[in-house]
């Protein structure tokens, strides 16, 4: 027999006060992300939660749990301390409780800016660029070089983000910011193993 999860939150759902969700955009290995508008600034950003799905596998496992939460938290802490125009960035924090088949459930969630584009991937040929010179200098200058730059500034805060790929890359119109910090590693935060 399958199951079908329902995502957590519904279009319409308010978070806290502030966040009406208007659609589902993608769905990961621990978390849903949602667009959102926020009302009382009126723009629309991204929410990213830890989806029922993702907690459903690690069953009644209280520590395994504990853990993805502790994972999620150091997602949240390690993209907060990036202040650059090539890193996505981290507006709030939160959690909340919301009504779901009757019964409240708690959620915990990021804020973060929201980019409507495709991603990095979308730049690249699946033939590449060779034999054509000029194009591949533009598409480094343009992408590339732009997405070492937020590398660098991951680096210097003391952080590895540990799943930098092209999918993690989003475009703001031309310019890359990266995405996805699940995996985020950093030397001031105590490990999850």
């Amino acid at each position: 027999m399958t199951t079908t999860v329902e995502n957590i939150l519904q279009t319409g759902t308010v978070l806290n006060d502030k966040w009406v969700i208007l659609e589902l955009i993608g769905k990961g290995g621990m978390g849903e992300v949602y667009q959102a508008h926020q009302l009382n600034l009126k723009r629309d950003v991204a929410i990213k939660v830890i989806s029922r799905e993702w907690l459903q596998t690690l069953e009644d496992d209280v520590e395994e749990i504990e853990k993805g939460l502790q994972r999620f938290r150091r997602e949240v802490q390690a993209m907060s301390q990036i202040r650059h125009p090539n890193v996505l960035q981290i507006f709030d924090y939160g959690s909340d409780s919301i009504k779901k088949d009757g019964e409240d459930s708690s959620i915990e969630y990021i804020v973060m800016e929201y980019i409507p584009g495709a991603t990095l991937r979308f730049t690249m040929s699946e033939e590449g660029f060779h034999p054509d010179q000029e194009t591949i200098k533009g598409w480094l200058e343009d992408h590339f070089l732009p997405v070492l730059d937020g590398v660098q500034a991951i680096h210097e805060l003391g952080m590895v983000h540990r799943d930098l790929k092209p999918e993690n890359v989003l475009m703001d119109g031309t310019t890359p910011k990266i995405a996805d910090f699940g995996l985020a590693r950093s030397i001031r935060l105590a490990p999850v193993t």
